[in-house]
């Protein structure tokens, strides 16, 4: 799915909890920028054309944005390759056999 004004505009009204994390998907730029976060506010509101969002939301979205760029959204191919990873059951353990136990002779 593609991210859009409308899109965005139907999560804020919603108040869905993702809705922070596509805002700053789709306002990437800005939030990168070095902007206040009171005039960002004006300015996505303007984009907008509602009070859609907060102070808050900004803030909340500034201290998440390095987190989120590192992990893409779901629907974005990572370009890393995929490492596999084992299991501790399915891991090789090379050892040799215990030595069995003797019991030492009663007789002396």
């Amino acid at each position: 799915m593609e991210i859009t004004k409308e899109l965005v505009l139907k999560l804020c009204e919603r108040k869905d909890a993702k809705r922070k994390r596509i805002l700053f998907e789709l306002y990437r730029d800005l939030f990168t920028s070095n902007m206040s976060a009171k005039f960002l506010v004006d300015v996505i509101n303007e984009k907008l054309s509602i009070e859609a969002v907060t102070l808050y939301d900004v803030k909340y979205i500034r201290a998440k944005m390095k987190k989120w760029s590192e992990q893409q959204m779901p629907n974005q191919k990572s370009e890393k390759p995929e490492t596999r990873t084992q299991t501790k059951a399915a891991m090789n353990f090379h050892r040799s056999e215990p030595e069995p136990h003797v019991k030492p002779s009663k007789k002396y």
